[in-house]
């Protein structure tokens, strides 16, 4: 029995050495050296992609902050890594004014305003600004909206009206103060609406710089295509903050998953701010479903649609804008073709995109600092952000703090445990680790048996 006792005190010393004692900086997948400013008290952080990767959790409570010591020290996230989405504000509607041509043999009727269009040329159109439609009048593929008195900044434009289905249109966007001299805005997106229950569909058109259209009147333009009938359009309005640049990171490429799919383990569970699928292909077309799932017993959930496309333009390609996810944490995600088409042979790329997970810390103890994210069954240890900030007074913010520039980073298996900070060398996984120390209890214990066979023997 004393032989039992010993052998059962080693296999509980071997347990407490795998599983106790708060985490240390080896116990994490991802480590990077911070560089402080001399005499810094409180800093602040930004995760980088690298390390928004490497997270276990979906609110970020496998993050510390070591010491020189290896000590944990005090710090609180200053931004929620799973922000969820805005609503969407917009303005009033402005009704859509059709263009007609100055062609032979046409007369302007009463009330009609001339326009001036630079296209191969200036040419002549005119409008009627009640909006009213005109018999017997050809009719440009334009449309022009007195947005004049519209005081908001925008961010893009909500467009009402019809496209025809299953085919992007590209429209061009321009502003004019006098209805002779316009200027282009660079705008992302296309228009477009597919056919089938829960298809996708898109009436936004988002401006690459927010805009001011006070005292301009709008005009979109689409060119040769059929089908598009314009009814209206309101103005996104573009937030009082300008937004925070997303952090973007490539996902592993996605295998074939089945007829039509495509399957990709992310690795992490840091919430997603959106997706953003793109092929190599020139004028490739797909309407894509994304799904997600945090386990393979459980069933694949819908996540978002969208429509994946590389298209000639004008002066170059069109591609489309990400998908947003809106703070989805999922460990693998499914792409199905709405159409049923073959996903893998357009090698789509993924690339994940997060919203900046920014925190502040004390600096307590010796330099140099390190931060660390990346560890399974990690315990939240980020303390209330008023807990900081009320040692700033009223006179600082948090965003006034110095900022720490991350230094050298080191990746290690995901899966390295605890023993790592006693093991010389390659640190060998929890997994092994907990076999190894299954297998040592299975030798004593046959051991003891041997031993105690003996003695009843004897």
């Amino acid at each position: 029995m004393s032989h039992f006792a010993a052998a059962t005190a080693g296999l509980m010393l071997c347990a407490g050495l795998c599983h106790a004692g708060a985490p240390a900086p080896l116990d994490f997948a991802w480590r990077a050296s911070l560089e402080l400013p001399a005499g810094t008290s409180m800093a602040r952080v930004s995760l980088p992609a690298q390390a928004l990767v490497q997270l276990q959790s979906s609110d970020a409570r496998d993050i510390r902050v070591f010491n020189g010591a290896g000590e944990a020290v005090a710090f609180a996230i200053m931004a929620s890594p799973k922000t969820p989405p805005a609503p969407l504000a917009t303005t009033r509607s402005y009704p859509a004014l059709p263009l007609y041509s100055t062609a032979a043999g046409t007369r302007q009727p009463k009330g009609s305003t001339q326009v001036r269009i630079q296209e191969d040329g200036q040419r002549s159109v005119w409008v009627h600004m009640s909006g009213s439609e005109v018999p017997n009048a050809p009719r440009l593929n334009s449309a022009l909206f007195a947005t004049k008195k519209e005081e908001q900044t925008l961010s893009g434009l909500v467009v009402q009206g019809t496209v025809p289905p299953n085919t992007p249109v590209a429209l061009s966007v321009s502003t004019s103060p006098d209805l002779s001299q316009w200027n282009t805005q660079a705008v992302r997106g296309r228009l477009y609406r597919f056919e089938g229950e829960g298809a996708p569909a898109n009436m936004t058109l988002e401006f690459e710089r927010p805009i001011k259209l006070e005292g301009q009147f709008l005009r979109l333009d689409w060119g040769s295509q059929q089908g598009v009938s314009l009814t209206g359009v309101s103005g996104v309005i573009a937030a009082a903050a300008p937004a925070r640049t997303r952090e973007r990171a490539e996902l592993p490429a996605p295998h074939a998953a089945g007829a039509g799919a495509v399957e990709l383990q992310t690795g992490f569970l840091t919430p997603l701010a959106g997706l953003a699928l793109t092929t190599p292909r020139a004028n490739t077309l797909l309407p894509v479903r994304i799904l997600g799932r945090n386990d393979a017993s459980q069933p694949w959930r819908l996540l978002a649609r969208t429509v994946v496309y590389r298209l000639a333009d004008a002066g170059g390609e069109s591609v489309n804008p990400p998908a947003d996810l809106h703070g989805a944490s999922v460990r693998w995600l499914r792409l199905e073709a709405s159409n049923g088409a073959d996903l893998t042979a357009a090698q789509l790329q993924a690339t994940a995109e997060f919203e900046p997970v920014q925190l502040i810390f004390v600096a307590t103890g010796q330099v140099p600092f390190q931060l660390a994210a990346g560890l399974a069954g990690s315990k939240p240890a980020a303390l209330p952000l008023t807990a900081i900030t009320t040692a700033l007074g009223s006179a600082r913010k948090p965003e006034d703090l110095p900022a720490a520039a991350i230094g050298t980073s080191i990746v290690t298996k995901p899966d390295a445990g605890p023993l790592a900070r006693y093991w010389p060398g390659a640190v060998p996984g929890k997994t092994a680790v907990l076999w190894g120390v299954l297998l040592a209890g299975v030798l004593l214990l046959a051991g003891v048996a041997w031993s105690l066979l003996r003695q009843l023997k004897t």
